[in-house]
């Protein structure tokens, strides 16, 4: 009975300390990131769907939304409902769903890398690398389509990995296995088969998967013929009810896939950086000649390996290149790191003299952040008000203790408690250093219900410095001199900018200013707000 519970005890408080971390790494203070372009467009569409009803055919200012299916925006639009009677103006509320979706990738590398290694701790390990990977954090906490359909489709996999290795059929896992495809299809069309669908099955048929396949080929046809028939319904539907919008949006997208955000090939080959403080980890991991011994006792090597590098191989091959994209990269690099650690740990022995030097090289890293954080905090002071001399003391302190602490288990080679403090002060940034320093919500000065208040009921003129998520800030699109129709410009109206130093246009001459607001962010960029009323010329 007590070697069971020492057995126990461990794994149970392994896994209570993830899901701290998951806690930190998604929900703590995920309103405090700004809003970038494609949460924008989320938002903007969720705000429209309460506001006009047009739930299964989506607009964006007005116009039709059909480049991205609609199940993200739906569940933004319930979060919005449920959570601040329908309003768009809390983004701890708008960014539940993505927090949901991110807790969904995570539970499913667990169970894929459990099912795979039948190692609780390796599984930890895998996700824990996850959920402080750099990407990976970004994503979860804002709320645009990426982490759905990675997410579904990650669950997916898990559960086609489950068939493939079962001794019976599995029917009924199929069929949820294919209503995930579809979910991920609903959520940003065949990216997730792309991007990580694809990969996966091309790395499982090179490691042992084909007797899997051929047995349960009923079981992944029913499983596919589901994902592709439940992914392609709502765009049927969107091209029967307005062929011309759907066949320009269809234009338009392939246009941007050639000629928008272009990169060489090779851009994609700084991947290993998208783990952020776990770079050096992730390059080891792939290096076979030290990394296979040390995970090959839990799983095949090049299967999480192929499935990393023809992620990236696949998306190599599309012009079109953004950081973003390489999300789902992370999933099968972080099971490799997780099973490598898992190696290592236990047997540093084995990891020879360049694991030594990988463990000292990633503790100097955290070390050099512990002191980096509060010297950077005294150079940002300006920009955070609320950052007073007692919190950067108290932020000083604590990573001051944390340095200590990294340094005194490296030197007793406490390789697993090393680790795990590391994890810790990973969630204990995420968790304390927003309640020392109260950045501005949603990263501006100026609370977001203010901003709506200031221009509530005038009409918005905009200069062309705007940009897109300005018009979710201010709660409309604004508008140009040439929509006011013939009549010119109204009475009243709320001019905005984004110039350094604000000038009138010409056209507002024949104004006085009311009233102004200026609204600034943590990069110093400033949102400039000014009401004007027409001079009376008598």
């Amino acid at each position: 009975m007590i070697s069971g519970r020492a057995r126990i005890l461990p794994v149970l408080g392994g896994l209570i300390g993830l899901t701290i971390l998951l806690y930190a790494t998604v929900f703590a203070h995920r309103g405090v990131l700004g809003v970038d372009i494609m949460e924008a467009r989320n938002l903007i569409t969720a705000r429209e769907m309460i506001e006009t009803g047009h739930w299964f055919l989506p607009t964006l200012h007005g116009e039709p939304r059909l480049a991205k299916p609609p199940l993200p925006t739906w569940l933004t639009a319930a979060a919005m409902l449920i959570g601040n009677h329908g309003q768009d103006t809390d983004l701890t509320v708008n960014r539940i769903p993505s927090a949901l979706a991110g807790v969904l990738l995570a539970a499913s590398l667990f169970g894929l890398t459990r099912f795979w290694t039948r190692s609780t701790t390796a599984a930890a390990w895998a996700t824990a690398f996850l959920t402080t990977s750099y990407m990976f954090v970004l994503m979860a906490r804002r709320n645009s389509w990426d982490i759905y359909c990675h997410a579904f489709m990650l669950a997916a996999i898990w559960g086609l990995a489950v068939i493939v290795e079962s001794s019976s059929p599995r029917r009924k896992l199929a069929v949820g296995t294919g209503l995930l495809l579809g979910l991920s299809g609903l959520s940003k069309g065949p990216v997730g088969y792309y991007a990580l669908l694809l990969p996966f099955a091309v790395s499982l048929l090179s490691t042992g998967g084909w007797k899997g396949v051929r047995t349960h080929g009923k079981e992944l046809g029913l499983a596919l013929g589901i994902g592709i028939t439940l992914s392609s319904v709502w765009f049927a539907a969107a091209w029967l009810a307005m062929p011309h919008d759907f066949s320009r949006m269809l234009v338009t997208e392939q246009g941007a896939w050639f000629t928008e955000h272009t990169k060489p090939f090779w851009f994609y080959l700084q991947f290993p950086l998208m783990t952020g403080i776990w770079a050096l980890l992730a390059c080891a991991a792939l290096w076979p000649g030290h990394a296979r011994p040390l995970v090959e006792p839990l799983m095949p090597y090049w299967r999480p390996v192929l499935w990393s590098l023809g992620c990236v191989l696949l998306l190599m091959l599309v012009p079109e290149k953004k950081d973003r994209y390489l999300l789902p990269v992370l999933v099968p690099l972080s099971q490799l790191m997780g099973v490598y650690m898992t190696g290592l740990l236990r047997d540093p022995e084995k990891g020879g003299r360049f694991g030594r030097v990988l463990v000292q090289a990633n503790t100097v890293i955290f070390g050099l952040a512990c002191i980096g954080i509060p010297t950077a905090l005294l150079w940002l002071r300006p920009r955070f008000p609320a950052l007073d001399g007692p919190g950067v003391a108290a932020v000083a302190t604590l990573f001051a203790l944390g340095a200590a602490v990294l340094f005194l288990l490296h030197r007793r080679q406490r390789l697993t408690a090393l680790f795990a403090v590391k994890f810790v002060i990973l969630g204990l940034c995420l968790l304390a250093l927003p309640a020392f320093v109260r950045p501005n919500a949603g990263n501006l000065s100026v609370p977001l219900t203010e901003i709506r208040s200031f221009v509530a009921e005038r009409p918005v003129i905009a200069d062309g410095f705007l940009k897109l998520q300005d018009s979710w800030i201010i709660g409309k699109k604004p508008l140009a001199q040439a929509d006011c129709g013939a009549n010119g410009l109204p009475e009243s109206l709320c001019f905005v900018s984004r110039k350094k130093y604000l000038v009138m246009p010409d056209a507002l001459n024949g104004y006085t200013s009311e009233n102004s607001l200026h609204v600034s962010d943590l990069s110093g960029d400033v949102i400039h707000l000014v009401k004007l009323e027409r001079r009376d010329e008598k």
